[in-house]
């Protein structure tokens, strides 16, 4: 089962522990049109408002997700979290919090905890430091009895059990891709390198403006002749 995803807004985490310093990666993200709708329960959905019945009740839920190294983690940890071959980390509901004398009430959220290779975190990191964002996201999510589609033959619609609205409930991410955008541009940018299947210098760019405004004066001197 997966959820693609889109992210709106990355922060790099640093804390030291004596001599080692550890980073995080966390990423802010929204569902997109292609992950359908997962129904959470009976009050909360994760979906776009374009994969929401307009009369719907349920409360939108916003994802979390961490990026970690695995490599951080002890032997001790890796058991308690239940790491393996086939699973990387966890996507956690949380319900809300009431409100209280010293606590905001919070809303009910998703919170994802994966843990990835050295050579995948660095990637990432690099990526981001050097102005290059995440185009697209898509984790794999997996828990027999817990998670189920609905009747819909596309499966676009999918289904997460839950025993309680108020405690803590927990599906496996078996994997994660991860799509990086490598360099934005204009539409005209876009059509040179289609049609010349590079990406064009900067005398080329700077001749296709030039013959776009000469285009274009002559049209309107044609409009003005009129």
């Amino acid at each position: 089962m997966n959820l693609r995803l889109k992210v709106k807004r990355a922060v790099l985490f640093s804390s030291m522990d004596g001599e080692d310093t550890r980073f995080d990666l966390g990423l802010t993200c929204s569902p997109t049109n292609e992950s359908g709708t997962l129904e959470i329960g009976d009050r909360h959905v994760f979906a776009t408002r374009q994969n929401r019945p307009i009369l719907s009740k349920r409360r939108f839920c916003n994802l979390g997700l961490s990026v970690m190294r695995r490599s951080s983690l002890t032997q001790d940890s890796i058991d308690m979290i239940g790491l393996s071959a086939s699973k990387i980390g966890n996507l956690y509901f949380v319900p809300s919090g009431e409100k209280s004398l010293f606590w905001r009430s919070q809303p009910a959220a998703l919170d994802a905890k994966v843990f990835v290779t050295d050579e995948l975190f660095e990637r990432l990191v690099s990526a981001f430091l050097a102005g290059k964002g995440i185009n697209w996201l898509e984790l794999c999510i997996e828990k027999p009895g817990v998670l189920e589609f609905g009747w819909e033959p596309d499966g676009s619609r999918k289904k997460w059990k839950l025993e309680s609205t108020t405690d803590l409930s927990c599906v496996d991410v078996e994997s994660i891709d991860i799509g990086i955008r490598l360099f934005e541009g204009q539409p005209l940018f876009y059509f040179f390198a289609l049609i010349t299947d590079v990406i064009p210098s900067p005398l080329l760019w700077g001749a296709s403006i030039f013959l776009a405004f000469i285009a274009w004066r002559w049209i309107e001197f044609l409009l003005i002749r009129k």
